[in-house]
């Protein structure tokens, strides 16, 4: 079998390609590749994060700051999955702001608040859209909720699992349960 019998390689999306590092050009690579990261995850990203912290400086602080240690560890190891990680490294840094402030109750509200829409509804109608949300995730347990929102923004199964380390099949179980409930309230 020579080299010519094997199919040619999809060139892999920017977030999945593997980071090599190690000499100059490998760091400039790095940053571009960053840098296009953040100008095309950054908003649903933030948008994740201020929904689980509730407070939009914070959630913008944490985002750098995931961003930055994102930076620092690919400079010094392989990432395969820059937006998973990336996603990870953001969502533990949420878990810890929310331990250092104690807090134990869902951090879900500020999302259905800031989550763009394609139409402008009526301020009575966000109103009673808002509170279906809200109590439709009032049900979902953490990683129920967590696995939604996530999927909401716009992540895979196994970006999910990534995030919440956990492996893909159990995010999908995750979702499905979660749906159930939700439909099953509906």
């Amino acid at each position: 079998m020579s080299i010519r019998d094997y199919p040619p390689r999809r060139k892999p999306r920017v977030d999945q390609e593997p980071v090599q590092t190690g000499h100059v050009e490998g760091e400039k690579d790095l940053r571009a590749r960053l840098l296009e990261l953040y100008a095309s995850s950054r908003p649903a990203l933030l948008s994740y994060i201020r929904q689980l912290v509730r407070s939009t400086a914070e959630a913008e602080d944490i985002v750098q700051s995931a961003f930055l240690k994102t930076f620092d560890l690919a400079q010094e190891q392989q990432i395969d999955n820059l937006r998973a990680w990336l996603y990870r490294v953001a969502h533990n840094l949420a878990i810890d702001a929310l331990r250092r402030r104690k807090l134990q109750e869902n951090a879900v509200s500020e999302w259905v608040y800031t989550k763009p829409s394609e139409t402008s509804p009526s301020a009575e109608q966000s109103s009673i859209n808002r509170q279906t949300v809200e109590r439709a995730l009032s049900l979902l347990n953490d990683r129920e909720r967590s696995c939604l929102l996530l999927r909401a923004e716009g992540l895979s199964y196994a970006e999910i699992g990534q995030v919440l380390e956990i492996s893909a099949k159990s995010v999908s179980v995750y979702l499905a349960r979660g749906v159930k409930k939700v439909r099953s309230e509906s």
